[in-house]
């Protein structure tokens, strides 16, 4: 049976657990919102007791403001006066708001306030009654100016006094504020006294003005009535006008009878004139068939006759034949006569046509004199009916008046009345203002949504990583991988550490089957396919700042690529803190720095790890002048290249870059570059910064180990957080 054949050591292979990668998702999620949240509690918390603070301390020194009610009825339908229609003294719908600006106005508050006794008036204005005006105008109708004293008290009144419709009714709710209960009430029922006495006063004065005025005008409308009689009577007698009826007229009688006579002429005219059109063409048949006459009929059947005769002689005998010649000098006879009978009956025709022609042009003139003796009679019924409308009108508007007025002053009272009182204000026991438990709860509210939205906009604009999306959203670069918390001290304590000193770290050899050596086995996969074409040789792992776990992560990882079968070299190029050394349990006398300064050879330094004989180290070494130079020399260049054709795979373990800026000339070099963060700790700027940095070298990055994090902060994948233990 044949055996599978041995995977390559740089080839992925598959992971039994994989920390999620790219996020799908883009913005903020409810676990980060909850993580944000969870993370600033406490300033949350305070902000909620400050903002409640301030609520309650607003509560406390605020004074208690009440509020007294009343109800009014307005009806439009009694406001009218004299008893006359809406189209002349102008009711109309928007009555009631014009009574609540009214109740409302300057002149109904300073009546309120003069009601008020001088003890009142000095608890609610703060100064002397004497000292206020009342009134808007002087006896002249000049205006009165307010001293900014007086005008204070007019706009504080006017501002505590609410008038509101309650819609679809004629009722309208009043109210008033004061920080007495007892003023409030009390002023309150003077503001509507006052209105319903201004309203009386107004709207009675307004109708026994319209009285007065009408009764000043009834000699003129009756003056005016019988001057219009007179215009009337006048007319009729200079135009002599018995009667104006159209249906009952001579001269309209004659214009008729003119006219039909008119018509008939015309027809008469009409017939003569064709019988003289016809004989004008001298044919004796057509004459005799429109004017019959016996004589030309006599003569035209001898003329046939003799026609007859003459043709059936001379188609016998020659034109000598003197029977031939007698009947021709015959038949000339008898023409010449019908000849001189076709000429009277056409002069005869002649005479009549002009008859009829003169008849028709008399006839045609009377009907012109006809005619405009109608038109002047028509104009004489208009002025007549003119001055007979003008009359009429006068008489009927002087008998309505004469009416009205004898109905003033019963009307003048009742419909100055449209004002009732439904409820009067009464006194309130409890203030509407301030309103203790809503402000107190808006308090403690927008105490917790302000705190809440700090702690999420200082999430969201720079603060530490927490969750692989931030990462990825914020930052721009793949999650290759993540590792869970581990309490490495108490871990130490267990007793399970591996021979080498602080082995504790190795996680990937002490509990190769654990949840964190899988997230560095997902590492090394996620490495590697991110350039299967050519997987990389030399790798830098470094991180932003100390203390993020760079060195586990590079120890880790070096033992997992070991572990697949890979010949690997990991070297601590962090010259200033090295700290490999620890973690493999081995000495740091001598080391890389060593060797760049030609103080011993790589196979004398490098040492092997006992557990993983493929597993090389070489120590940091002793510590140097200049760091930054020593990397970055060309000497230690073309050692990499060396090593690079020794070793599958060369890691090298630098400072942070945002420290210091020894990493860099190695990131340049590198195949790839990992960044190590640290979630809770590593700022994302800090991490966006690193990014940029790289790229200005124009150093290849795959991706970002996401580092000591919470099962809280960690994303879930399809099996959740305890995915890995169902399949472990």
């Amino acid at each position: 049976m044949n055996q599978p054949a041995a995977a390559s050591p740089l080839q992925a292979q598959p992971a039994a657990f994989s920390s999620p990668g790219v996020g799908d998702s883009e913005g903020i999620s409810f676990r980060e919102i909850f993580r944000a949240i969870l993370k600033g509690k406490w300033f949350i918390l305070a902000s909620t007791v400050l903002c409640g603070a301030i609520a309650l301390i607003y509560i406390t020194v605020t004074k208690p403001v009440y509020e007294a009610d009343g109800i009014v009825r307005i009806d439009p339908n009694r406001s009218g006066t004299l008893g006359l229609t809406d189209a002349l003294l102008g009711a109309n719908s928007d009555e009631v708001p014009t009574e609540i600006g009214i109740l409302g106005s300057a002149q109904v508050a300073l009546s309120a306030l003069e009601m008020l006794t001088p003890e009142q008036f000095q608890n609610y204005a703060g100064f002397s009654r004497s000292q206020m005006v009342f009134r808007l105008e002087d006896d002249q109708h000049r205006p009165i100016n307010l001293t900014p004293q007086q005008e204070d008290v007019l706009d504080k009144f006017q501002l505590a006094l609410k008038a509101k419709q309650e819609e679809g009714t004629q009722l309208v709710d009043v109210s008033f504020r004061d920080q007495n209960p007892q003023m409030a009430a009390l002023l309150l029922n003077h503001v509507v006294d006052a209105y319903l006495r201004q309203s009386f006063n107004s709207r009675y004065g307004s109708v026994a003005q319209v009285r007065d005025w009408l009764s000043a005008q009834m000699d003129d409308l009756q003056k005016h009535a019988a001057d219009a009689q007179q215009k009337l009577a006048k007319f009729q007698e200079d135009n002599n006008l018995v009667g104006t009826d159209p249906t009952d007229n001579t001269v309209i009688d004659r214009l008729k009878l003119i006219n039909e006579q008119l018509t008939q002429a015309e027809g008469d005219r009409i017939v003569k004139e064709a019988q003289y059109r016809a004989a004008e063409t001298g044919d004796p048949a057509v004459l005799a068939a429109l004017m019959p006459d016996q004589n030309l009929q006599s003569l035209q059947t001898t003329e046939a006759s003799l026609y007859a005769q003459e043709a059936q002689l001379a188609t016998k005998f020659g034109s000598s034949y003197p029977p031939l010649v007698e009947t021709r000098e015959q038949l000339a006879s008898v023409r010449d006569q019908i000849r001189k009978n076709v000429g009277n009956i056409t002069a005869h025709l002649k005479q009549d046509l002009d008859a009829s022609r003169q008849a028709e042009s008399l006839m045609h003139q009377e009907y012109q004199d006809a005619v405009s003796q109608a038109y002047a009679l028509n104009r004489k019924q208009a002025d007549y009916a003119v001055l007979a409308a003008e009359g009429a009108a006068s008489r009927d508007l002087y008998d309505t008046l004469q009416y009205k007025i004898q109905q003033a002053s019963v009307n003048a009272g009742l419909d100055s009345i449209n004002t009732m009182i439904v409820d009067r204000a009464r006194l309130q026991r409890f203030p509407v203002e301030p309103k203790k438990a809503l402000i107190l709860a808006s308090g403690l509210i927008l105490g917790c949504v302000a705190g809440i939205g700090a702690a999420l906009l200082r999430e969201s604009m720079g603060g530490e990583i927490q969750s692989i999306s931030q990462v990825e959203s914020n930052v721009g670069l793949a999650n290759l991988a993540t590792v869970p918390h581990m309490d490495w001290e108490n871990k130490a304590a267990d007793g399970t550490a591996t021979k080498m000193g602080h082995g504790v770290r190795l996680i990937t050899l002490r509990e190769p089957r654990s949840r964190a050596a899988e997230s560095y086995r997902t590492l090394r996969n996620s490495v590697l396919l991110s350039s299967i074409d050519m997987p990389p040789r030399l790798m830098l792992v470094t991180s932003s700042l100390p203390g993020e776990g760079k060195s586990s992560t590079s120890a880790n990882y070096a033992v997992v690529l070991a572990q697949n079968g890979a010949k690997v070299l990991i070297i601590d190029a962090d010259l200033r803190r090295p700290t490999l050394h620890k973690i493999f349990g081995v000495s740091n006398t001598i080391g890389i720095s060593d060797l760049l300064i030609d103080r011993g050879t790589s196979k004398d330094i490098a040492q092997p790890i006992e557990e993983l004989p493929n597993l090389h180290f070489l120590p940091a070494g002793k510590s140097v002048a200049f760091p930054s130079e020593t990397l970055a020399s060309s000497k230690l260049r073309m050692q990499l290249e060396e090593w690079k054709k020794e070793y599958d795979i060369v890691l090298l373990d630098s400072a942070p870059l945002l420290t210091v800026s020894d990493s860099l000339p190695l990131a340049t070099w590198a195949d790839t570059t990992v960044l190590v963060a640290r979630a809770g700790v590593t700022p994302l700027k800090a991490l966006a910064r690193t990014k940029a940095i790289l790229l200005r070298a124009h150093a290849r990055i795959s991706g970002v180990l996401l580092n000591d994090i919470s099962h809280a902060n960690e994303d879930s994948g399809y099996y959740g957080k305890d995915g890995y233990a169902y399949y472990n």
